[in-house]
């Protein structure tokens, strides 16, 4: 077929040489070409030495064209689109003549009048709806649907070329990519999509397909189409939506202009606070969209801490989901109430009789719910994800509690640099997580033994280095609290807090001192000026 890219199509007209009545089509530089019979005549009205290329498809549906009252399409946006009204299987049907990468007619789509949709001919070949009408320049325009793309073109005239999917939205990536040549012929290419869900996934997922810089994405404001727009007689909303289509950014790319808005508004104080006084003034409290790292040596009392803070969550009005792996949920569940009675039922139950328990247990839930992984000893990350996402998404969960982080590697390692590399992925996916579901994850973690004679539970001193596994959970972290025995009274059930990282504000030190209780199994703030050596190296 003679070469025709540098040409427009203006209207069909009939063929001489056939018969045909509107299968010749016009082009600007006064060249006609018959899509019917495969006959070119030039402008001077010279003809090709070549053969004509014949229809590929003999069985298409003859149909005639008309004005579409109903979509206030007229004859002619019909005739220019080859959108034709014909009868199949002795029902009216509307037919949209689809072509190949040639130009000629290979397939049809059938249109039901209760939108039941077939394909008629060789639908391998179909490019996109009306490509044929345009060849290379600045502005293409996509639709989902044949009606969209002639509501668009009559809109503006047919000044910008404007074509549609074979398919709709559900295959649009793959409908682009099979004419990726032709679609990338262009300086721009606007995906005005239908206005809803499917229509949304998909143009996203076609710009990230295509050239980085080549789409945009329309906005049809209140219109779910734009044939409705046609409807509605807004041909402004949609030529407004051409030019003022937003460039497509891939997730994570923020422009500046985006942030004049809130550049001048702070941070609110959060609304989730420590049960102590110090450690509230260091870190301004528990933030949603943070990962804290609670790291203690082995017997110095994280659990406990943990159970403390959850339960002046939990009393504050806020869900809490605690995944303590290391124990049951009716342990875990005890030490809550045993917090609410100030008794320790865990170490010693006949300090309360079962109904005064189990009243207590009522009475504290009536200040918000919490809800606790029963794992039995599954400790598989993706189980651990999803159920961390339904705590949030189905429970509202705004703060959850993992204890801890070793356990989720312990017996899986085959040495350093294994353990090393799902620690690392594990906090990687833990802070995609929080991120994601803007919840704050509490996690604890072991120490390394420190070098030395002392131990952390002989009073040795904190600091990130001795986080075991990887430098991940120091790094990925927001906040990271220490616990840490009096160093000259390692017996006496003094806990000095020292906040290690603290990404907030930046301020790190001595976070107060903490006594344990045997009696109340409370860990209290307490007046004591205890020692801490302030030389530790965080």
């Amino acid at each position: 077929m003679q070469e025709t890219t540098e040409s427009q199509f203006v209207q069909h007209v009939p063929c001489d040489d056939c018969g045909s009545r509107d299968n010749g089509a016009l082009y600007d530089d006064g060249h006609v070409y018959c899509f019917g019979c495969g006959t070119w005549t030039g402008g001077d009205g010279e003809k090709p030495t070549f053969t004509p290329e014949r229809p590929v498809n003999t069985h298409l549906i003859d149909g005639t064209f008309q004005a579409l009252r109903a979509r206030k399409l007229t004859e002619e946006t019909c005739r220019k689109f080859g959108y034709t009204v014909g009868s199949m299987g002795g029902k009216t049907v509307q037919l949209a003549t689809y072509r190949d990468k040639k130009g000629r007619p290979v397939a049809q789509k059938v249109r039901t009048k209760d939108k039941k949709f077939s394909i008629v001919g060789d639908a391998k070949n179909m490019t996109l709806f009306g490509s044929h009408l345009w060849s290379k320049g600045k502005i293409l325009v996509i639709c989902e649907g044949e009606i969209d793309a002639m509501s668009v073109s009559q809109m503006q005239n047919h000044k910008w070329p404007t074509v549609s999917l074979p398919n709709g939205a559900q295959s649009a990536k793959r409908a682009l990519l099979s004419n990726y040549d032709y679609v990338t012929g262009f300086e721009t290419v606007v995906l005005m999509f239908d206005n809803d869900e499917p229509g949304r996934e998909a143009a996203i997922e076609c710009a990230e397909a295509l050239p980085i810089g080549l789409c945009k994405i329309a906005n049809l404001g209140e219109h779910k189409d734009a044939n409705e727009a046609l409807l509605a007689g807004d041909a402004h909303t949609v030529i407004q939506a051409i030019h003022q289509a937003r460039d497509y950014r891939p997730d994570g790319i923020v422009a500046a202009a985006d942030l004049r808005e809130v550049i001048g508004v702070g941070d609110a104080v959060s609304p989730i606070s420590y049960p102590y006084s110090k450690l509230n003034d260091i870190t301004k409290g528990l933030r949603l969209g943070s990962l804290v790292t609670i790291a203690a040596g082995s017997g110095v009392g994280k659990s406990t801490f943990v159970r403390e803070l959850m339960y002046h969550i939990q009393q504050s009005g806020f869900p809490i989901g605690m995944m303590m792996l290391e124990e049951s949920t009716k342990r875990t569940a005890q030490g809550l109430v045993g917090l609410h009675m100030n008794k320790n039922i865990i170490v010693d139950q006949d300090v309360a009789s079962e109904d005064d328990i189990v009243s207590a247990f009522d009475d504290m839930r009536k200040a918000g719910e919490f809800y606790l992984f029963d794992h039995f000893g599954s400790t598989d990350l993706d189980i651990i994800i999803n159920r961390i996402r339904y705590m949030n998404k189905a429970l509202g969960c705004q703060v959850i509690c993992l204890d801890h982080v070793s356990i989720l590697i312990s017996g899986l390692t085959g040495g350093v640099n294994d353990e090393r590399r799902l620690v690392d992925e594990i906090m990687t996916r833990l802070r995609v997580e929080v991120q994601a579901l803007n919840i704050c994850l509490i996690l604890v973690s072991h120490l390394r033994r420190p070098q030395g004679d002392k131990g952390h539970e002989g009073g040795a001193q904190v600091s990130l280095s001795q986080l075991r596994g990887s430098h991940a959970i120091a790094q990925l972290a927001d906040t990271c609290i220490g616990i840490q025995v009096d160093p000259d009274e390692p017996t006496s059930g003094l806990r000095n807090l020292v906040v290690l990282k603290n990404r907030h504000t930046g301020e790190v030190g001595a976070a107060g001192v903490l006594k344990y209780s045997l009696e109340t199994g409370r860990l209290t703030e307490t007046d004591y000026i205890n020692y801490l050596n302030t030389d530790c190296p965080f």
